[in-house]
């Protein structure tokens, strides 16, 4: 009984489905879809990549959905092409509506490098995408609609160069004067001797961790240390990075250090130097940056972001630089 029931609704389902086709209007599939690239712009940037996006527009007149198949795209740069993808996502325009859907696309530095001549000698380099937006049509019944549309189309967009050096330059992590110290123990309510805070921070800053913390807290003595390094930029293109402003996360042997912000920022053709004055506690001092200080060398990372300016045939709008670089750097103290 079950199964001449389940027999008859997959009947009435085909019979329903085939009355449905069969009844649509062929003058309202008089119009075709139409699909082209809306917008192409670049997204963000950072030292080693650059995101791109552009938005397929894609109008649909039929009284069915209809959905975007799939967009294909071939990259080439000065002329050289980087490589060809496809962007396969399920995403339906309505009957009788149109959508717009991004896509991004980021192309990194390192590739570009290997297929343009002359890289160090560009500022920008064009850039110029191509391919086919490819429409999925559901069966209509209708006679002379196809299965899907074909959309080709073609773009061009000029990046930036980019070949950077990043590099910490005089970094410092400063004694605090004995008018400070005696300020921080009065200031602490706690029965603290001036020689064993002395005793305290010359064993911190020459990298001796064990044992440091046994007569004081860190929590009970609000003791600051002046940080002092420059961050060194270096465009080895002809493409400049200029900005006034940056905001940083700043990692000493994987440990954080000290966050912030800096505007004391001076650019000298292709050579951008970020002057860093911060302070840390005693409760900053961990046994890996107790490390970098007994070793006066340890490892970075640096991360941050700020806005460039391109010119305004490029973008118009500030455009977001974000870094995240590693290295290894001197430490000194005084």
């Amino acid at each position: 009984m079950f199964y001449k029931i389940y027999s008859y609704i997959i009947i009435i389902f085909i019979i329903f489905y085939s009355c449905a086709t069969l009844n649509l209007d062929p003058s309202l599939f008089k119009k075709k879809p139409e699909a082209s690239i809306e917008k192409f712009d670049i997204e963000s940037i950072t030292l080693q990549d650059i995101t791109l996006l552009f938005d397929v527009k894609i109008t649909n007149p039929y009284p069915v959905s209809i959905k975007l198949d799939k967009v294909t795209s071939k990259f080439t740069i000065e002329n050289n092409q980087l490589f060809e993808t496809f962007t396969k996502e399920p995403f339906e325009i309505n009957a009788n509506n149109s959508a717009m859907n991004p896509i991004n696309v980021t192309l990194k530095y390192l590739d570009i490098i290997k297929i343009v001549k002359d890289y160090t000698k560009k500022d920008y380099l064009n850039c110029v995408i191509e391919g086919d937006i490819i429409l999925a049509i559901p069966k209509t019944g209708v006679p002379g609609i196809p299965e899907s549309y074909t959309f080709p189309y073609k773009v061009s967009k000029q990046i930036p160069a980019l070949k950077p050096n990043i590099s910490i330059k005089n970094f410092t992590i400063k004694k605090p004067s004995k008018t400070e110290i005696t300020k921080a123990i009065k200031d602490s309510s706690k029965n603290l001797n001036f020689l064993d805070v002395i005793k305290i921070i010359d064993k911190l800053l020459s990298g001796d961790y064990s044992g440091v913390f046994k007569v004081i807290k860190p929590e009970d003595l609000d003791l600051k240390f002046d940080v002092n390094f420059d961050i060194e930029l270096k465009n080895d293109t002809k493409s400049p990075i200029k900005f006034d402003r940056f905001n940083y996360d700043f990692f000493l042997n994987d440990d954080k250090l000290v966050k912030g912000e800096t505007t004391d920022i001076k650019t000298v053709e292709n050579k951008t130097i970020l002057r860093v004055q911060n302070r840390i506690s005693l409760k900053t001092f961990s046994q890996s940056i107790g490390k970098a200080l007994q070793n006066k060398t340890g490892d970075f990372r640096l991360k941050g972001e700020t806005a460039i300016k391109l010119p305004d045939s490029i973008k118009k709008e500030p455009l977001k630089l974000s870094l995240d670089e590693k290295g290894t750097l001197n430490v000194s103290t005084k």
